[in-house]
């Protein structure tokens, strides 16, 4: 493999193991901070909150259960803000152009995964409110249109780390680098991080969700770059991305002992 591809892969996966990693812990302390807001007594663990044994109302546990994946929608947004408007290809805007497709993975997941699963966000909601099966599945459906609508339309900027005037085979090896193999690796990556867990979904779930951002390849292929130059992303692995990642990763395990 050639030096710079090389760097681009690594890089490229570091940046998206710390943003799911932040990602994941967002999303939970949305439903932390919630339970907090409603007088109960919570714990942050590093994938799922637990409540003490108290009765809590209906409307506590729907707004709770919806406070994660609206999280992170607001990160998606958020962070995309911020991604559509700088246009870069440093080191940093990897990094964020990963949280916010993470960000809208999150939430426009979890409301996919409605009629499948209880112990999904939005298939909680679902249980607890007596929903129809059919609008469960109308949810799931408009949910992933939104989501494939919203992946390509931010996923396109990974094109600002290919060198304008890229030939077509060359520019298909760089969306590898930077997307594909940093999704297989970082997801097993993610979900070997998911340990210990109280429910399987909590591995299910780094270890598949990503795979959708991978719909946007066609349309990387046909964005045209507005960089004129390489990004230093193929230069070196970037420290940056190393000590952000060890510190995502010494946060997830710290975790995993609670924090109330």
């Amino acid at each position: 493999m050639d030096k710079s591809f090389k760097n681009v892969l690594v890089n490229s996966t570091l940046a998206f193991i710390s943003a799911f990693i932040i990602t994941t812990i967002f999303h939970e302390f949305g439903h932390y901070l919630s339970y907090l807001l409603f007088g109960t007594n919570p714990t942050l663990f590093h994938n799922y909150v637990q409540t003490s044994n108290q009765p809590l109302s209906l409307h506590t546990k729907v707004i709770s259960s919806l406070a994660g994946p609206f999280f992170s929608l607001i990160q998606g947004l958020v962070v995309g803000y911020l991604v559509i408007n700088r246009k870069e290809n440093t080191p940093i805007y990897l990094f964020l152009l990963w949280l916010s497709l993470l960000g809208f993975v999150n939430c426009f997941g979890y409301l996919v995964m409605t009629p499948f699963t209880i112990t999904g966000d939005t298939g909680k909601v679902a249980e607890l409110l007596n929903m129809d099966f059919y609008l469960r599945i109308v949810i799931a459906v408009v949910g992933f249109m939104i989501l494939l609508w919203v992946v390509c339309n931010v996923a396109k900027y990974f094109a600002e780390f290919i060198p304008a005037q890229t030939e077509k085979a060359i520019k298909a090896k760089y969306i590898y680098r930077l997307m594909f193999f940093p999704i297989v690796i970082g997801s097993v990556a993610n979900a070997i991080l998911a340990f210990p867990v109280v429910a399987i979904l909590s591995i299910i779930y780094p270890a598949t969700s990503s795979y959708v951002i991978m719909s946007s390849f066609p349309v990387i292929l046909k964005t045209k770059s507005l960089s004129s130059e390489r990004s230093i992303v193929e230069d070196k692995i970037q420290c940056s991305l190393i000590a952000l990642v060890i510190c995502t990763i010494v946060v997830n395990r710290l975790l995993t002992f609670g924090i109330g």
